[in-house]
């Protein structure tokens, strides 16, 4: 039940942090990749305080599933790391939340708290950093660890997938037309696999195959059948 629980949350908290697709329908005076995810939560925005409440359960959710898989599953060097860098992103998502940006319109920036910008500029750069880091790790471990073949290619895609939207998001910010549009869709594709990311590592606690390989759980360590 530990393992399913845990899962349960990095599903949520997938789901969650997938807020950003809401915008397809709520923003309809907007291209639904228009500009940075985190413009949609800034506090002018009419849904704001929707997208700022979803990456504040977001991070309640993921800091929970960080503090159990780091007390309930057995230690092993990489899926510690992987866990206690999710516990940073979680914080990080959190904080973010919290310091949302004044304005979402490049028209106004210069009318934005410079201060509040910076910070929210910071906890920014240490979620991504810190999901980034537990992402690897956990999808290092999958590989060292001998999961099964098709969690192999579900890690290769989740990274394939982030690699594309840092190459795209490096590519529209020379973008000369000064669009955004470009760096935002680049973004969302960063999000989507991160949120693969949260899936693939609830899938290595729900396969009792991948349970044991990953998480290094032996037959010994298991709790006996009743």
């Amino acid at each position: 039940m530990r393992r399913c629980a845990i899962a349960g949350l990095l599903i949520a908290g997938a789901v969650l942090y997938s807020s950003w697709v809401l915008a397809f329908f709520l923003n309809s005076g907007e291209g639904g990749f228009e500009g940075f995810a985190s413009q949609l939560a800034a506090t002018d925005q009419r849904y704001g305080i929707l997208y700022r409440s979803g990456d504040l359960l977001t991070g309640i959710v993921l800091f929970v599933a960080a503090v159990l898989g780091l007390t309930l599953t057995p230690r092993r060097f990489l899926t510690t790391v992987g866990w206690g860098a999710l516990g940073v992103f979680a914080v990080g998502t959190v904080a973010d939340s919290r310091l949302p940006l004044r304005c979402s319109k490049p028209a106004c920036e210069a009318a934005q708290a410079p201060l509040t910008h910076q910070w929210h500029a910071l906890t920014s750069t240490v979620s991504v950093t810190a999901a980034v880091v537990s992402a690897v790790a956990f999808i290092i471990a999958i590989f060292v660890y001998r999961a099964p073949r098709a969690m192999w290619w579900s890690g290769l895609a989740v990274v394939v997938l982030f690699l594309v939207g840092t190459l795209w998001m490096l590519v529209g910010v020379d973008d000369p037309s000064g669009s955004h549009s470009w760096l935002g869709f680049a973004q969302r594709v960063e999000l989507l696999s991160m949120s693969g990311w949260m899936v693939l590592v609830a899938a290595t606690l729900l396969s009792d195959r991948a349970w044991r390989d990953v998480h290094g759980v032996t037959a010994a360590s298991a709790p006996a059948s009743p």
